[in-house]
């Protein structure tokens, strides 16, 4: 025990001996690395101020190279030797660089740059004269010395102005020799030969030559002043839209040409892109106004006036109508070919717009058919032809209202079919520009919307507005044929109410039958399915067209669900003959007991007209037809509840005053 006691105090003492030790190696360690660090320091101090000394002794040196180099600059002036001069210069630059913070720093800039510029101006002309002769080697020598001197840029100024003069002048030698559509050919062949040519030649002398030609083209074209020669030629023109089609159609094949050589700066492609097609971007976006003015002058001109005879008038109106599909079909072909359609909506409005002016034509000279005819009471015909001729030629002018609205029809069809199968085919280099979306991106967004609607059939109609207007003057038309045939009936029962037999007594043995106009009347309606024959005997689709937009619930008597077609017209026009002779009958003032059983047969006969034409008859017919066979005393009775009322006090004050 006393030995291991001994043995733990041992080994206690020689921990505590080795813990020392330990903290007094830390201790080392730390005194060590202090060291270390304010050595460390030292260096980086020490080394900082070598490079002070070495940089000041630089700025020594490059002060003394200047001073020297800017007295033997002079020298090598006098000389011309252009090379070395671009050396030196390029030696005085560097040394510049490091004298920044002298004094005179920029008393010596501008000597340099003074004598940068005298360099440039000794070079120019040799530079002109390499550049006109496409000289290579002096080109290249030329071109290394505007580098060295930082002033690339310079020589560049000098190539576009060197090549734009000479194409300025050939513009304008091409300008005077014949009109713009025959000259612009020309004009962007020899821009051709340039952009080719330089391409080639360029290649061994400028770094980035293919962006440095096509800059060339760019201000080639805006030198030029084809903008206003554009402009005179489409003002002077007198087919504007063909016109611009032209030399449009000049202006895509140059720029296909175009497109095969260009490089991959994006904003040298714009800028060329834009100087192409700014000569005529406000025109193609403009291109349904040049529409409209030819459209205008197109309307003006179509012959649609009444002639001597309504049948020459009719056979003006049909040649003119043949016409008007084919004045307006080339539109919209022209806005996919110029505008890939980003002016459907404004080429769409210029076509309404002359379709707008046509119904007003028509409308006009529906007017005066109606003036010729005497349609209107009180009025004279001017046209002395045979009554049933005239009634022929009005259905003949609904008819051929009815062949235009077809073709329009045919038209929109045809033309929603050529949007669906365009695809736009536009040169490489025009391909991400869009004029028409940076003139108006809310009208932009709008026609696209349109176009993309009709390819996926969301929508299925492109001229619903022009085929709307249109219906306006078959509607006028179908009521000249329908007020031509009252008028007769109107002058038929003209006076009627005040003949003597609706207050003759009654003789001892009466037996009325129907009087005269009653008769006429009959005769001229059951002539009507007569004369209406040679238009539907056969299939006759323009007036069925024509008849099935009319709007017959405007005429009295006419059921809203009725479809038009030939009988919805007879019957038309016996209702509305059925109207007319009602408001005779209450025009009668005094109604005899003969009178009565005069006017019911009257009535009657009229009835069998009906029936003999399948028509049925008017209400007001059947009311006054019952109201006549009742006594008098029963005509406010429960026989005649549902008779109106204005028309039961009507017949009874006309019966009781002949009492």
């Amino acid at each position: 025990v006393v030995s291991t006691q001994s043995t733990g105090q041992a080994l206690n003492n020689e921990a505590v001996l080795l813990r020392n030790q330990m903290n007094l190696v830390k201790s080392d360690i730390d005194k060590v690395q202090q060291e270390t660090v304010e050595s460390m320091s030292s260096v980086v101090r020490m080394d900082e101020i070598k490079e002070r000394i070495l940089s000041s002794e630089r700025k020594l040196k490059q002060a003394d190279n200047w001073c020297v180099l800017n007295e033997h600059i002079d020298q090598l002036f006098e000389e011309q030797d252009m090379e070395a001069i671009s050396l030196k210069l390029s030696e005085m630059r560097e040394a510049l660089t490091a004298l920044t913070n002298l004094p005179d720093y920029e008393a010596r800039s501008d000597r340099l740059n003074n004598l940068s510029n005298k360099l440039e101006a000794m070079l120019s002309p040799k530079l002109i004269s390499a550049l006109n002769n496409q000289k290579s080697g002096d080109a290249a020598r030329y071109y290394k010395i505007f580098n060295d001197m930082g002033r690339r840029d310079e020589l560049y100024n000098y190539y576009y102005r060197t090549h734009r003069t000479n194409m300025i002048k050939a513009y304008s030698t091409l300008r005077g020799s014949d009109t713009l559509d025959v000259w612009l050919q020309q004009f962007y062949s020899r821009l051709l030969e340039l952009l080719h040519s330089e391409m080639s030649w360029t290649s061994s002398i400028f770094e980035d030559h293919v962006n440095v030609v096509l800059s060339l083209v760019t201000q080639c074209l805006h030198g030029v002043e084809l903008q206003n020669d554009v402009s005179n030629f489409l003002t002077d023109s007198a087919k504007p839209v063909l016109a611009l089609q032209s030399i449009a159609g000049i202006m895509i094949r140059f720029a296909s040409s175009v497109s095969t050589c260009l490089g991959d700066n994006e904003e040298v492609i714009d800028q060329l892109s834009r100087a192409i097609i700014a000569p005529y971007s406000s025109h193609l976006i403009g291109i349904s106004d040049k529409m409209k003015s030819t459209l205008l002058r197109d309307i003006h001109a179509l012959p649609i006036r009444l002639r001597k005879t309504s049948s020459d008038s009719l056979s003006e109106l049909q040649n003119s109508m043949k016409g008007v599909v084919s004045q307006v079909r080339q539109y919209v072909p022209l806005c996919l070919e110029l505008t890939n359609g980003n002016t459907l909506i404004d080429v769409t409005a210029a076509i309404d717009f002359y379709f707008d002016l046509l119904v007003e034509k028509i409308n006009t000279l529906i007017r005066d058919f109606r003036g010729a005819f005497g349609v209107e009471q009180g009025t004279q015909a001017l046209l002395q032809e045979d009554h049933w001729v005239g009634f022929q030629s009005c259905f003949r002018f609904l008819q051929i209202l009815g062949e235009c609205y077809l073709n329009i029809e045919a038209l929109e069809s045809e033309m929603i079919g050529l949007i669906k199968e365009h695809s736009p085919k536009e040169p490489l280099v025009l391909r991400n520009l869009n004029i028409w979306r940076d003139a108006d991106k809310v009208k932009h967004a709008t026609n696209s919307a349109l176009l993309q609607s009709l390819r996926d059939d969301t929508t299925k109609t492109l001229f619903e507005k022009s085929l709307a207007l249109f219906q306006k003057p078959i509607n006028n038309c179908n009521k000249l044929c329908v007020d031509f045939v009252l008028s007769h009936v109107k002058s038929t029962i003209h006076g009627v109410h005040v003949c003597p037999e609706w207050v003759s007594e009654e003789g001892a043995v009466f037996t009325p039958s129907p009087l005269t106009y009653i008769t006429t009347l009959g005769d001229y309606l059951l002539l009507l399915p007569q004369q209406l024959e040679p238009f539907f005997s056969e299939e006759n689709i323009p007036l069925d067209t024509a008849l099935r937009t009319v709007d017959f619930t405007s005429f009295p008597g006419m059921a809203d669900d009725v479809e038009g077609d030939a009988f919805a017209w007879l019957t038309c026009i016996c209702q509305s003959s059925m109207f007319a002779l009602v408001e005779m009958i209450l025009r009668i003032p005094r109604l005899s007991a003969a009178g009565c059983k005069q006017l019911s047969a009257d009535v009657a006969y009229i009835s069998n007209v009906m029936a003999a034409l399948e028509v049925p008859l008017s209400r007001d017919i059947s009311d006054i037809s019952r109201l006549l066979g009742l006594p008098l005393d029963r005509i406010d009775s429960e026989d005649t509840k549902d008779i109106p009322k204005y028309l039961c006090g009507k017949i009874s004050a006309m019966r009781r005053a002949a009492i």
